[in-house]
């Protein structure tokens, strides 16, 4: 930390920064000593120090976390976005190829049908969970249906009951029902690092 020759304005205060000053800088702005102060408790910032420069406002680590976590509890409203027919069929074609997409698979697919990647991420995966519980189901059925799917008629021949799936349309997938629309929680706020205290040259 040295002195300040070039003559500037204080960024809390607004007051000329004289040449004999101590200064400290925060990105492009220049403060008094005594003014570089979390905005909120007022409490002056200390060398080494973590704070956040917000909305041209310094805060300490305390209040900044405060303020992100008032933040996200005001956001917590969950978003229900529900899917064109043209959607769906580009979501179940990609999910024929793989259920699973990895983050770069992803992009793609919400590039193409105009969806965000979080809700598309979100449509995949509630559909991996409905395969699962289609699939689990499904095997039930036909071990029962093994048991006394062959029963013996009056005349003495057996007859076989069998099970035929719906036709497909929109949303299914032999006889499973994709997720039409997903629930998702507002955007997440930009949680941006802390930043360390920058002292002049």
């Amino acid at each position: 930390m040295r002195r300040q020759f070039v003559e500037a304005k204080c960024a809390a205060c607004q007051r000329s920064i004289a040449s004999k000053d101590w200064v400290r800088r925060a990105r492009e702005f220049v403060y008094h000593l005594a003014c570089f102060a979390c905005s909120h408790c007022k409490r002056q910032l200390s060398t080494g120090e973590e704070f956040s420069l917000t909305d041209n406002r310094l805060l300490c680590k305390q209040h900044y976390l405060e303020l992100i976590h008032g933040q996200c509890k005001a956001k917590t409203k969950r978003v229900r976005t529900t899917f064109a027919e043209e959607q769906l069929s580009v979501l179940q074609a990609h999910f024929q190829i793989d259920s699973n997409p990895d983050g770069a698979d992803l992009e793609k697919i919400a590039n193409i049908t105009g969806l965000s990647k979080r809700v598309t991420q979100v449509w995949f995966q509630n559909s991996r969970a409905r395969q699962k519980k289609y699939q689990g189901s499904k095997k039930s059925r036909i071990s029962g249906s093994d048991r006394c799917g062959s029963a013996t008629n009056m005349s003495g021949r057996s007859s076989t009951t069998t099970m035929e799936s719906a036709p497909g349309s929109p949303g299914c997938d032999d006889g499973m029902m994709f997720p039409t629309s997903v629930t998702t929680s507002a955007d997440d706020i930009d949680n941006k690092p802390m930043d360390s205290i920058m002292f002049s040259d």
